[in-house]
């Protein structure tokens, strides 16, 4: 599947989540601590959100993380705790080191 297909993907889980729990785009982007502009952008597919933003989105909807990236039901909790226990200094090489280990598995 094609990155921009993936990211229209995300947007559409996002804005039904965002319509199961009763908020306009605003009051989401307020949640979720981003711009209404570019938390829209993110419901078209046309921004990313990044690894610190999908643990937000986690923590503020209880989306599940694996749903939001690959629209199947799995559990993502052990993944997101191991981002959470990581230094922020450290986070941007284990975001690093994530994304190039999912490369690997296309």
């Amino acid at each position: 599947m094609a990155m921009e297909e993936i990211l229209v993907q995300i947007g559409k889980r996002l804005y039904k989540r965002r319509k199961e729990m009763g908020l306009t785009q605003e009051k989401m982007a307020e949640l979720l601590e981003m711009s209404p502009a570019f938390y829209g952008d993110i419901e078209r597919g046309k921004k990313r959100l990044s690894i610190e933003k999908i643990l937000r989105v986690y923590e503020q909807t209880g989306l599940d993380p694996d749903y939001l990236l690959t629209g199947e039901e799995q559990s993502g909790k052990a993944l997101m705790e191991i981002f959470k226990n990581c230094p922020e200094e450290k986070r941007p090489v284990l975001e690093q080191v994530l994304s190039d280990m999912a490369e690997l598995y296309k």
